[in-house]
C-alpha cells in the first residue's frame, strides 16, 4: 500500500507514513470498505444470476404444462382433453368419458356436438337430423376435477386424463 498524501510505499500495519508522518488508518479502513463492497457486489451478482435461472426454469415448466391448458385461466382452454366420470364411490369410470376439442366440439354422453362457455355456464348443443337440444351446466374446476351442476341439483364430477387419479 502507498501513502495517499506523499506516495511513499508503506509496510502493512503501520499507523503513520514514514515519509510525511500523516496517519494511514483512514486508508486502511477505505481499502477494507472497498474489499467489502467488491464482495457484496459479487454476492448480489451471484444472487441475481441464480434468481434469473430459477425464474427461467419456472417459466419453462409452466410452458410445458400449459400446452395441455392445465394452467390456463380460460375455461374453454382448460376443458380441452379427455375427462372421465367419477362414480359416487370416488372411483374413475373409464367407460364414461367426454372429449373436448379446441375447435369447440365434443364427443361424449353417447353423442357429439358443440360446447361453449356462456355467462359462466357450460353449454352443450346436440344436433340431430330433425332436431337439436341444448343442455346447460353450472360448472367449477376444483384441482384436477371438473364439477358439473345440473338444474335439479345433481352433480357430475369428471377428472382429466393424464392427472393423478
Amino acid at each position: 500500500m502507498y501513502c495517499k498524501y506523499c506516495g511513499k510505499k508503506l509496510e502493512d500495519g503501520v499507523s503513520f507514513c514514514t515519509g510525511c508522518g500523516k496517519p494511514v488508518q483512514k486508508q486502511i479502513i477505505k481499502s477494507e470498505l472497498e474489499s467489502r463492497n467488491k464482495k457484496t457486489k459479487k454476492t448480489v451478482t451471484r444472487n441475481v444470476i441464480i434468481a434469473v435461472v430459477l425464474l427461467a426454469i419456472v417459466c419453462v415448466v409452466i410452458g410445458i404444462f400449459n400446452k395441455s391448458g392445465a394452467i390456463s385461466l380460460d375455461p374453454e382452454k382448460r376443458l380441452v382433453g379427455t375427462w372421465y366420470e367419477v362414480d359416487d364411490d370416488g372411483s374413475v369410470d373409464y367407460d364414461e368419458d367426454i372429449q373436448f376439442f379446441s375447435d369447440g366440439t365434443f364427443i361424449g354422453f353417447g353423442e357429439d356436438g358443440t360446447y361453449s362457455v356462456v355467462d359462466g355456464q357450460l353449454v352443450f348443443r346436440f344436433q340431430w337430423a330433425v332436431s337439436s337440444f341444448v343442455y346447460v351446466y353450472d360448472f367449477d374446476f376444483q384441482g384436477n376435477e371438473l364439477h358439473l351442476f345440473e338444474e335439479d341439483g345433481d352433480e357430475k364430477i369428471l377428472q382429466k386424463e393424464g392427472t393423478l387419479f
